[in-house]
């Protein structure tokens, strides 16, 4: 169940069963527990809904909180109410908490101890797919081994104006610097290619190939995941403009690329904030920032190799969290045909 439209779209992709969560209510409530007849009830991060958590413990179904998070703003504000919060936290099977900082706030607020665990932030958890062969993809791109390749994934208008103005700034710098332009909407490929064919720059698209181009915009979907393993630098978009609050930041990391980002990532500010203090992604500000920080890394093989290192060991941390987490609810859970530990 999601609370967003959003989240329902994303939800129907994978599931058996997607639906709206029921209101807090108690009628609501119980007409969904006596149609659904869960088994099992997992509950994300923060949603702590008294009634809905009131009914599965009055019915025995078992319950558990996963990456589970207290912000400190919430924490005072949730203390306020602590025995309301007490009552309902005490109706969790098992709570497993996003951090050490988490599980103290979770156990101020009334948590049972011996049933709180801390597993880490599972929102680093990034699926590895089975990628196309670098070599195959730089073939195809036309690129060969002296090209060093920006890749700018998921952008959006105004941001490659700046992407753009700083890759002209480094071209005359490196002159087989290439960089592969994916908008964030593959029907924005025209525009963006005549924004790069203004700006000087001898143009293609993904799905015309070509050799000798400057800038290529990826017209494809499904590829652009793949396409981070050419990268000599990854840039997210989304996130130097206002209102879009970024898009996701772990896929060139599975590469084990750097990726710079914008200011604007709201959407993502847990990962952003691990990527930031483990160092394996750098933010930036405007054009000229982007432009030095490009500059810094292609001049400093060593340094990106080191911080492209820092984020695969971030990817491992996500997979360990992932896989604790999944243990921990299957000792609690009934046990389901065809789910096993």
């Amino acid at each position: 169940t999601t609370v967003t439209p959003q989240g329902l779209e994303v939800a129907s992709r994978g599931a058996d069963l997607a639906i709206p969560a029921p209101l807090d209510l108690r009628p609501v409530v119980r007409r969904f527990f006596d149609e659904i007849r869960p088994r099992g009830l997992l509950v994300a991060e923060t949603e702590l809904w008294p009634n809905l958590l009131g009914e599965a413990r009055r019915r025995g179904v078992p319950t558990v909180l996963f990456n589970g998070r207290i912000s400190r703003k919430s924490f005072r504000r949730f203390m306020a109410f602590k025995p309301l919060f007490k009552r309902v936290l005490e109706g969790f099977t098992l709570i497993l908490a996003r951090s050490e900082e988490d599980a103290e706030r979770l156990l101020h607020l009334g948590a049972p101890a011996e049933r709180v665990k801390v597993t880490g932030e599972l929102k680093l958890y990034h699926p590895r797919g089975s990628p196309s062969p670098p070599t195959t993809l730089r073939e195809e791109l036309g690129l060969t081994e002296g090209h060093r390749l920006i890749v700018a994934g998921s952008t959006h208008p105004g941001e490659e104006e700046v992407i753009l103005r700083a890759f002209k700034g480094l071209k005359g710098r490196f002159p087989d610097l290439r960089l592969l332009l994916a908008p964030r909407h593959v029907k924005r490929a025209d525009d963006v290619q005549s924004l790069a064919q203004k700006e000087g720059f001898t143009t293609t698209k993904r799905s015309s190939g070509g050799r000798g181009w400057d800038v290529m915009v990826l017209d494809t979907t499904g590829e652009l995941k793949d396409l981070y393993a050419l990268a000599s630098v990854a840039f997210v978009g989304g996130s130097l403009i206002r209102g879009v609050g970024g898009h996701n930041l772990l896929e060139p990391l599975a590469h084990g690329k750097v990726v710079l980002f914008g200011p604007h990532v709201e959407n993502f500010a847990p990962v952003a904030d691990r990527v930031l203090q483990s160092g394996a992604g750098i933010q930036v500000k405007d054009d000229r920032h982007l432009e030095a920080i490009i500059e810094d890394l292609l001049t400093n093989p060593n340094k990106t190799k080191a911080m492209g290192a820092k984020g695969r060991h971030l990817m491992e941390e996500g997979e360990r969290t992932m896989r604790m987490t999944v243990d921990s609810i299957l000792e609690v859970l009934p046990c389901t045909p065809g789910i096993t530990p």
